[in-house]
């Protein structure tokens, strides 16, 4: 990553409201979920993914709509303890159905990659994301030390702006997660994630607490 582009979303973050310490507890926090997420992920298509640094942007709703592509696959979670909150992740079409295929045991490139997104490809998707946040869900208590649990996975087909402006008409602003996703020859994508402002500068403070309190724990 481009260290101008870290540098400037550091200072559009700072004058959002997030201070240094909590752009950095948000990164390691997603670091340590979303690896956990890829490895749930990794067990269910057999095979091992890779994932870079995660990049954290605040980011203005028409700013996520104006980055994304036109049609993606959009997987909510809602927190139902611990957090009061939701988050959202955004798949491409083309990865859904390649994720599809290799949970229906074949190769990546079978018939359900070549079908148009169905209902069977939502379904799969939305099975393997509740694997997956499920797992994130459970890292993430352990780095705020509380015990976080999400709702059923809800996966659709959407054209982004018409689904943020729709589903999140309270919400302005949003913490944008990316990251780099590989696994072998099948995917190489970029996938992101989003978490209203108030509830990603809320984990961020509760993990820097817990930080804290760890530290001072082994200073004695």
């Amino acid at each position: 990553m481009d260290n101008a582009l870290i540098e400037a979303a550091k200072k559009k973050a700072e004058q959002a409201g997030f201070n240094a310490m909590e752009i950095s507890a948000i990164g390691e926090v997603a670091n340590i979920t979303l690896g956990n997420a890829m490895t749930a992920l990794s067990v269910l298509l057999h095979n091992d993914i890779d994932i870079s640094t995660p990049f954290v942007e605040i980011k203005h709703k028409d700013e996520v709509v104006q980055e994304m592509p036109t049609r993606s696959v959009v997987t909510r979670v809602d927190y139902v303890k611990g957090l009061d909150g939701y988050s959202v992740l955004f798949l491409k079409g083309e990865d859904a159905r390649i994720m599809t295929d290799l949970m229906m045991g074949s190769d990546g490139h079978g018939m359900f990659f070549e079908q148009e997104l169905s209902e069977l490809h939502l379904s799969a998707v939305s099975e393997s994301m509740n694997q997956m946040m499920g797992s994130a869900a459970t890292a993430m208590g352990m780095m705020i030390n509380k015990l976080v649990d999400i709702s059923t996975p809800s996966t659709m087909q959407v054209e982004p702006g018409e689904y943020l402006n729709d589903a999140f008409p309270q919400d302005e602003r949003f913490v944008q997660i990316s990251f780099e996703v590989k696994m072998g020859s099948l995917i190489n994508t970029r996938m992101l994630q989003l978490y209203p402002f108030r509830l990603a500068k809320a984990i961020a403070d509760l993990f820097i607490v817990k930080k804290n309190q760890s530290e001072g724990a082994n200073s004695y």
